[in-house]
């Protein structure tokens, strides 16, 4: 229970009815006798950021869903100071349904500042409250449909609030929300000395570039000196392959305003993590600016030795493990520039690659446990979380699967897997009990997104080509997943005859897919297209009967569908299977080929596909935590 937790503190907001995207701003004090220890306890819907004396001390609520809630408890001694403190707390609540990274809840905050069983101050009715004058309020301007909100800032409006000035602040409303919570499952992020960016082109005297040297994760820092009030806008990417920061791509806008006052102006905004590694400021008059940076946010991990590796490859690996490090933050993202969001598949290769890159495992099982909360009527997982959108894909419920049983085998972390043991008997469930004869038909309805990779045929669009009611490739999964559901049971010691399913499903998609004129299976029972990472399957799930036949067949039949960079991973564990000692090289050798134009870019990160910036219509992502799979494959093969 929330009292529990907090011993005084209540639930409150700034105003009777929030709308969404808005900020508020609530102050309290404390008196310090020279304590040693003095904690902060804190909660909000949606994020939020803790100034003690000024300072900013705390900041980022982790992303949960309002029936899960997550608070932090932090130390804040060095911030604080014998005598009165002032705290300062300002929230951004979301409020919108439409993102891939937040589940809408009631707009509130709840706070208390402890030593030890004393509550030194609290949120409540008496805590002093507004809606803030600087930050821009209710304007909904989407960087992303992912991503979702941007924001803006005016320095002609900054007061001395956080330091106990108060002005327009009135009493704050109780919310009556959130029966419980629980403590954060990982570490906060750090944030770490700003890295700042060099100018590097003039396009005008009012439109300047400056670069960051490599992408960076974190908060915009600025400081700009004005001769007159002015508006600026700063846009922001991991490219200038056009002259300039591309920031508008479809419906994409990659920008933020700030209102400069005359003089000086200094700004650094500690919710929105940017994903950069240009930032262009446009400004209405000349400036001058003296910073233009990125304070990076970065979870605290401690990096592994690497294997024995050639420079090249040493080069490779560490480009791959700085990408894993740019897309850890409250959970894995897929890339820190576009989404940030959590996805089944993308995580999973993240997950396994970390264990090798960083050996430890509280971070992946925050990120599973988080998955586990998600719920939805029809028991599949939702596309990210945490969210509240009617909308899957379902090939990745199987790949949840997947990376719950590795967990489980690199971490030994039974208890924890226990505990989630019955969602994944739900999720598996929700397949098999759609069958037809043997095989599982693909889900239809416009929630449903058949997606299994970027290429043509696999997309699940639709688009040039009809999606079939079977397909070897969820049947494939579904086959995987037994065999993973099985040994879970087994390192569980649970009985279970998720095995025995196997061969007759197997059965069944040898004789739906397998075509013997060509020696491989197709992605549909028609026979009108072929893939590699369809044939991929199914030499993991155990259909193929020959499996070397298949895999020198997959890898030199012209017409074929390839496999993009993200399944590679699927094509390599396939050929290891067939025969480790004939395709290791050739899959080291790949991999030197790959990602060969990544190196030569100087990003310091792997790409979304091998098109990079150029693919889904220039949109295409330069940092993908899915594409670190070398990490995996340099520590198993060497």
């Amino acid at each position: 229970m929330v009292k529990d937790v907090f011993k005084k503190a209540d639930w409150i907001w700034c105003a009777p009815e929030a709308q969404a995207d808005e900020y508020g701003e609530f102050y309290s004090s404390f008196d310090c006798d020279g304590e040693k220890i003095i904690k902060l306890k804190i909660s909000a819907d949606s994020n939020y950021a803790v100034y003690i004396n000024g300072e900013l001390a705390v900041f980022g609520q982790y992303a949960d869903f309002p029936y899960d809630k997550i608070y932090d408890e932090v130390d804040i001694s060095k911030y604080c100071k014998k005598g009165n403190n002032h705290v300062a707390v300002v929230v951004w609540y979301f409020g919108i349904t439409t993102t891939s990274v937040y589940y809408k809840g009631e707009a509130s905050l709840i706070f208390e500042i402890v030593n030890g069983d004393r509550v030194l101050c609290f949120s409540g009715e008496h805590t002093p409250s507004r809606l803030s004058r600087t930050y821009g309020q209710h304007a909904r301007k989407i960087i992303t449909g992912q991503m979702g909100l941007s924001f803006s800032y005016d320095m002609t409006k900054e007061d001395l609030w956080k330091t106990g000035e108060l002005e327009g602040f009135a009493s704050s409303v109780i919310v009556s929300k959130h029966p419980s919570c629980r403590i954060r499952p990982c570490e906060k992020l750090v944030l770490e000395e700003k890295v700042f960016g060099k100018e590097i082109k003039r396009i005008s005297e009012n439109d300047i570039i400056f670069e960051l040297g490599s992408e960076q994760v974190g908060f915009v820092s600025l400081d700009i000196t004005s001769d007159t009030e002015q508006d600026i806008m700063v846009v922001y990417g991991e490219h200038i392959a056009d002259g300039n920061v591309r920031y508008i791509i479809g419906s994409r806008d990659f920008s933020f305003k700030i209102r400069l006052r005359k003089g000086e102006n200094r700004y650094l905004n500690p919710f929105r993590r940017l994903g950069a590694r240009y930032l262009e400021i446009k400004s209405e008059k000349p400036i001058t600016v003296n910073e233009a940076a990125i304070a990076p946010t970065m979870y605290p991990v401690t990096l592994k030795s690497k294997p024995k590796l050639n420079e090249y490859r040493s080069k490779i690996y560490d480009i791959c493990v700085n990408t894993l490090r740019l897309c850890m933050h409250e959970h894995y993202e897929d890339c820190p520039w576009r989404e940030q969001a959590l996805y089944c598949m993308d995580s999973r290769n993240q997950m396994l690659c970390g264990y090798y890159a960083f050996g430890e495992y509280k971070f992946p099982r925050s990120c599973l446990e988080l998955i586990s909360k998600d719920d939805r009527k029809d028991r599949l997982l939702s596309i990210c979380y945490p969210i509240n959108n009617d909308f899957c894909i379902p090939s990745f419920s199987m790949h949840y699967i997947t990376e719950c049983r590795e967990y489980l085998q690199y971490s030994g972390d039974k208890a924890f897997i226990e505990e989630i043991y019955p969602k994944l008997e739900s999720v598996l469930s929700a397949f098999l009990e759609r069958r037809e004869n043997g095989l599982m038909p693909i889900f239809e309805g416009k929630q449903y997104w058949n997606f299994y990779e970027w290429s043509f045929g696999l997309d699940g669009y639709g688009k040039g080509y009809e999606l079939p009611k079977f397909d070897l490739l969820i049947n494939a999964l579904i086959s995987i997943a037994l065999e993973n559901m099985g040994k879970i049971g087994d390192m569980l010691g649970k009985p279970n005859g998720y095995r025995d399913m196997i061969p007759e499903i197997n059965r069944r998609i040898r004789e739906e897919f397998w075509d013997e004129k060509k020696g491989l299976f197709a992605d549909c029972p028609d026979k009108a297209r072929y893939s590699v990472l369809g044939n991929s399957l199914a030499i993991l799930c155990g259909a193929a009967e020959d499996r070397k036949g298949v895999c020198d067949r997959m890898l030199n039949l012209v017409g074929i569908t390839d496999i993009s960079l993200s399944m590679r991973c699927f094509k390599y564990d396939a050929m290891l299977l067939a025969d480790k000692e004939k395709y290791a090289d050739y899959i080291l050798s790949e991999i030197d080929e790959n990602y060969r134009p990544m190196l030569e870019l100087g990003n310091g990160t792997v790409w979304e596909t091998d098109a990079g910036e150029k693919d889904f219509g220039k949109a295409g992502s330069l940092c993908h935590g899915w594409s670190a799979m070398p990490i995996y494959y340099y520590n198993i093969l060497n």
